[in-house]
Protein backbone atom coordinates (compact mmCIF):
# COMPACT_ATOMS: atom_id res chain seq x y z
CA UNK A 1 0.00 0.00 0.00
CA UNK A 2 2.90 2.35 0.78
CA UNK A 3 4.43 1.84 -2.66
CA UNK A 4 1.04 2.30 -4.35
CA UNK A 5 0.30 5.51 -2.50
CA UNK A 6 3.88 6.72 -2.98
CA UNK A 7 3.56 6.24 -6.74
CA UNK A 8 0.32 8.25 -6.75
CA UNK A 9 1.94 11.07 -4.79
CA UNK A 10 4.91 11.20 -7.18
CA UNK A 11 2.57 11.17 -10.16
CA UNK A 12 1.00 14.36 -8.84
CA UNK A 13 4.31 16.09 -8.17
CA UNK A 14 4.80 15.29 -4.50
CA UNK A 15 7.54 13.54 -2.56
CA UNK A 16 6.27 10.60 -0.47
CA UNK A 17 7.39 10.30 3.14
CA UNK A 18 6.57 6.89 4.59
CA UNK A 19 6.35 6.53 8.36
CA UNK A 20 4.28 3.43 9.29
CA UNK A 21 2.66 3.73 12.70
CA UNK A 22 1.01 0.31 12.82
CA UNK A 23 1.21 -3.24 11.60
CA UNK A 24 -1.42 -5.92 11.17
CA UNK A 25 -1.07 -8.73 13.68
CA UNK A 26 -2.96 -11.89 12.74
CA UNK A 27 -4.27 -13.58 15.86
CA UNK A 28 -4.31 -17.05 14.33
CA UNK A 29 -6.45 -19.93 15.56
CA UNK A 30 -7.63 -18.45 18.84
CA UNK A 31 -10.40 -20.22 20.80
CA UNK A 32 -12.84 -17.52 19.61
CA UNK A 33 -11.89 -18.03 15.96
CA UNK A 34 -12.07 -21.82 16.26
CA UNK A 35 -15.51 -21.53 17.89
CA UNK A 36 -16.70 -19.21 15.12
CA UNK A 37 -15.49 -21.55 12.38
CA UNK A 38 -17.22 -24.50 14.07
CA UNK A 39 -20.47 -22.56 14.53
CA UNK A 40 -20.49 -21.36 10.92
CA UNK A 41 -20.01 -24.94 9.75
CA UNK A 42 -22.78 -26.25 12.01
CA UNK A 43 -25.17 -23.45 10.93
CA UNK A 44 -25.39 -22.02 14.45
CA UNK A 45 -24.48 -18.67 12.88
CA UNK A 46 -27.24 -17.39 10.58
CA UNK A 47 -25.87 -13.97 9.61
CA UNK A 48 -22.19 -13.24 8.97
CA UNK A 49 -20.81 -9.70 8.80
CA UNK A 50 -17.40 -9.18 7.20
CA UNK A 51 -15.92 -5.75 7.94
CA UNK A 52 -12.37 -5.74 6.53
CA UNK A 53 -10.41 -7.41 3.79
CA UNK A 54 -7.52 -8.44 6.02
CA UNK A 55 -9.87 -9.80 8.68
CA UNK A 56 -11.90 -11.76 6.13
CA UNK A 57 -8.73 -13.30 4.69
CA UNK A 58 -7.49 -14.14 8.19
CA UNK A 59 -10.74 -15.99 8.94
CA UNK A 60 -10.45 -18.05 5.77
CA UNK A 61 -6.78 -18.74 6.56
CA UNK A 62 -7.81 -20.09 9.96
CA UNK A 63 -10.56 -22.19 8.41
CA UNK A 64 -7.99 -23.65 6.01
CA UNK A 65 -5.47 -24.37 8.79
CA UNK A 66 -8.24 -26.16 10.71
CA UNK A 67 -9.08 -28.23 7.62
CA UNK A 68 -12.55 -26.71 7.40
CA UNK A 69 -12.40 -24.15 4.59
CA UNK A 70 -14.65 -26.14 2.25
CA UNK A 71 -17.17 -26.62 5.07
CA UNK A 72 -17.15 -22.89 5.80
CA UNK A 73 -17.70 -22.09 2.12
CA UNK A 74 -20.58 -24.57 1.91
CA UNK A 75 -22.15 -23.08 5.04
CA UNK A 76 -21.79 -19.47 3.83
CA UNK A 77 -23.78 -20.40 0.73
CA UNK A 78 -26.79 -20.80 3.03
CA UNK A 79 -26.19 -17.84 5.37
CA UNK A 80 -26.99 -14.15 5.05
CA UNK A 81 -23.64 -12.60 4.13
CA UNK A 82 -23.03 -8.90 4.76
CA UNK A 83 -19.92 -7.08 3.55
CA UNK A 84 -19.07 -3.64 4.90
CA UNK A 85 -17.04 -2.40 1.91
CA UNK A 86 -15.34 -3.45 -1.34
CA UNK A 87 -12.27 -4.79 0.51
CA UNK A 88 -13.96 -7.75 2.24
CA UNK A 89 -16.16 -8.11 -0.84
CA UNK A 90 -13.08 -8.70 -2.99
CA UNK A 91 -11.91 -11.49 -0.69
CA UNK A 92 -15.38 -13.05 -0.62
CA UNK A 93 -15.70 -12.96 -4.41
CA UNK A 94 -12.32 -14.65 -4.80
CA UNK A 95 -13.80 -17.44 -2.70
CA UNK A 96 -17.03 -17.38 -4.76
CA UNK A 97 -19.06 -16.37 -1.71
CA UNK A 98 -22.30 -14.54 -2.45
CA UNK A 99 -22.91 -11.13 -0.84
CA UNK A 100 -26.44 -10.28 0.22
CA UNK A 101 -25.90 -6.75 1.48
CA UNK A 102 -23.21 -4.06 1.17
CA UNK A 103 -23.69 -0.39 2.13
CA UNK A 104 -22.95 2.53 -0.19
CA UNK A 105 -20.00 4.85 0.25
CA UNK A 106 -18.49 5.92 2.55
CA UNK A 107 -19.06 2.48 4.13
CA UNK A 108 -19.45 3.69 7.73
CA UNK A 109 -21.17 1.76 10.50
CA UNK A 110 -24.21 4.01 10.10
CA UNK A 111 -24.32 3.24 6.36
CA UNK A 112 -24.18 -0.48 7.13
CA UNK A 113 -26.90 -0.24 9.78
CA UNK A 114 -29.15 1.69 7.39
CA UNK A 115 -28.54 -0.82 4.58
CA UNK A 116 -29.70 -3.77 6.67
CA UNK A 117 -32.53 -1.81 8.32
CA UNK A 118 -35.15 -4.05 6.73
CA UNK A 119 -33.44 -7.33 7.59
CA UNK A 120 -35.31 -9.47 10.12
CA UNK A 121 -32.81 -10.13 12.92
CA UNK A 122 -34.99 -11.01 15.90
CA UNK A 123 -33.81 -14.31 17.32
CA UNK A 124 -31.02 -14.61 14.75
CA UNK A 125 -27.41 -15.46 15.62
CA UNK A 126 -25.12 -12.82 14.07
CA UNK A 127 -21.33 -13.07 13.92
CA UNK A 128 -19.24 -9.99 13.16
CA UNK A 129 -15.65 -10.13 11.96
CA UNK A 130 -14.21 -7.32 14.06
CA UNK A 131 -12.71 -4.22 12.48
CA UNK A 132 -9.35 -4.66 14.24
CA UNK A 133 -11.29 -3.94 17.45
CA UNK A 134 -14.86 -3.80 18.77
CA UNK A 135 -17.58 -1.91 16.91
CA UNK A 136 -19.87 -0.91 19.76
CA UNK A 137 -22.41 0.95 17.62
CA UNK A 138 -23.01 -1.98 15.25
CA UNK A 139 -23.12 -4.60 17.99
CA UNK A 140 -25.44 -2.54 20.17
CA UNK A 141 -27.80 -1.77 17.31
CA UNK A 142 -28.10 -5.41 16.24
CA UNK A 143 -28.79 -6.51 19.81
CA UNK A 144 -31.47 -3.84 20.14
CA UNK A 145 -33.08 -5.41 17.09
CA UNK A 146 -33.26 -8.78 18.84
CA UNK A 147 -30.19 -10.52 17.47
CA UNK A 148 -27.72 -12.59 19.43
CA UNK A 149 -24.41 -10.99 18.51
CA UNK A 150 -20.78 -12.00 18.84
CA UNK A 151 -17.85 -9.98 17.55
CA UNK A 152 -14.70 -11.97 16.81
CA UNK A 153 -11.27 -10.47 16.16
CA UNK A 154 -9.11 -12.30 13.62
CA UNK A 155 -6.37 -9.66 13.72
CA UNK A 156 -5.42 -6.53 15.59
CA UNK A 157 -3.42 -3.38 14.96
CA UNK A 158 -0.04 -3.46 16.68
CA UNK A 159 2.74 -0.95 17.01
CA UNK A 160 5.34 -0.96 14.23
CA UNK A 161 8.45 -3.01 14.95
CA UNK A 162 10.63 -0.03 14.04
CA UNK A 163 9.49 3.35 15.35
CA UNK A 164 12.53 5.24 14.07
CA UNK A 165 10.76 6.48 10.88
CA UNK A 166 7.82 7.78 12.97
CA UNK A 167 10.11 9.60 15.39
CA UNK A 168 12.01 11.11 12.46
CA UNK A 169 8.71 12.26 10.99
CA UNK A 170 7.68 13.90 14.27
CA UNK A 171 11.00 15.77 14.28
CA UNK A 172 10.58 16.84 10.65
CA UNK A 173 7.03 18.00 11.40
CA UNK A 174 8.42 20.11 14.22
CA UNK A 175 11.01 21.59 11.85
CA UNK A 176 8.29 22.46 9.34
CA UNK A 177 9.86 20.40 6.56
CA UNK A 178 6.69 18.39 5.84
CA UNK A 179 3.87 20.08 3.90
CA UNK A 180 1.10 17.53 4.40
CA UNK A 181 0.26 14.56 6.59
CA UNK A 182 -2.30 11.97 5.49
CA UNK A 183 -4.06 9.44 7.70
CA UNK A 184 -5.38 6.40 5.82
CA UNK A 185 -7.03 4.50 8.70
CA UNK A 186 -8.36 5.38 12.13
CA UNK A 187 -6.00 3.10 14.18
CA UNK A 188 -3.07 5.21 12.97
CA UNK A 189 -4.15 8.13 15.13
CA UNK A 190 -3.96 6.37 18.47
CA UNK A 191 -0.68 4.68 17.62
CA UNK A 192 0.95 7.91 16.47
CA UNK A 193 -0.06 9.73 19.64
CA UNK A 194 1.07 6.78 21.79
CA UNK A 195 4.49 6.63 20.13
CA UNK A 196 4.91 10.38 20.58
CA UNK A 197 3.81 10.20 24.24
CA UNK A 198 6.18 7.33 25.01
CA UNK A 199 9.13 9.41 23.79
CA UNK A 200 8.09 12.72 25.34
CA UNK A 201 7.14 14.23 21.98
CA UNK A 202 3.34 14.43 22.21
CA UNK A 203 3.28 18.18 22.83
CA UNK A 204 5.61 18.75 19.88
CA UNK A 205 3.44 16.54 17.68
CA UNK A 206 0.20 18.27 18.64
CA UNK A 207 1.72 21.70 18.07
CA UNK A 208 2.88 20.60 14.62
CA UNK A 209 -0.51 19.13 13.71
CA UNK A 210 -2.24 22.35 14.74
CA UNK A 211 0.07 24.52 12.61
CA UNK A 212 -1.83 26.31 9.86
CA UNK A 213 0.92 25.67 7.31
CA UNK A 214 0.58 21.88 7.67
CA UNK A 215 -2.23 20.34 5.63
CA UNK A 216 -3.72 17.39 7.52
CA UNK A 217 -5.78 14.92 5.48
CA UNK A 218 -8.15 12.07 6.31
CA UNK A 219 -9.13 9.26 3.95
CA UNK A 220 -12.78 9.29 5.05
CA UNK A 221 -15.40 9.92 7.75
CA UNK A 222 -14.41 7.06 10.08
CA UNK A 223 -10.83 8.33 10.24
CA UNK A 224 -12.01 11.94 10.41
CA UNK A 225 -14.14 11.22 13.48
CA UNK A 226 -11.22 9.56 15.24
CA UNK A 227 -8.96 12.51 14.39
CA UNK A 228 -11.44 15.08 15.67
CA UNK A 229 -12.00 13.03 18.84
CA UNK A 230 -8.23 13.16 19.38
CA UNK A 231 -8.16 16.92 18.91
CA UNK A 232 -6.53 16.81 15.47
CA UNK A 233 -7.73 19.21 12.77
CA UNK A 234 -8.85 17.88 9.39
CA UNK A 235 -8.09 20.12 6.43
CA UNK A 236 -8.84 17.65 3.63
CA UNK A 237 -11.25 14.74 3.24
CA UNK A 238 -12.07 13.38 -0.23
CA UNK A 239 -15.66 12.92 -1.37
CA UNK A 240 -15.05 9.18 -1.70
CA UNK A 241 -12.96 7.27 0.88
CA UNK A 242 -10.28 5.84 -1.41
CA UNK A 243 -6.54 6.28 -1.47
CA UNK A 244 -6.49 7.69 -4.99
CA UNK A 245 -9.15 10.26 -4.13
CA UNK A 246 -7.22 11.21 -1.00
CA UNK A 247 -4.07 11.96 -3.03
CA UNK A 248 -6.08 13.93 -5.60
CA UNK A 249 -7.76 15.99 -2.87
CA UNK A 250 -4.38 16.71 -1.29
CA UNK A 251 -2.90 17.71 -4.66
CA UNK A 252 -5.82 20.09 -5.27
CA UNK A 253 -5.37 21.66 -1.83
CA UNK A 254 -1.61 22.09 -2.16
CA UNK A 255 -1.68 23.20 -5.81
CA UNK A 256 -5.02 25.00 -6.29
CA UNK A 257 -3.95 26.47 -9.65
Amino acid sequence: MLSEMGALIERHGGTPYAAPVLQEVHLGDTPEVISLVDDVCSRVVQVMVFQTGVGTKALFDSAESLGKESQVLDALANLTVISRSPKPSAVLRRKNVHIDHMPPEPFTSNDLIETIGGLELSGKSVAIQAYGGPNGLLTRTLRERGATVREVSTYTWGMPEDTAPVLAMIEDLDQGSIDALAFTSQPQIGNLIAIAAQTGKEESLRNSLARESLVVASVGPVTTKRMLDAGIKVDVEPDHPHMGNLVLALADRLNPD
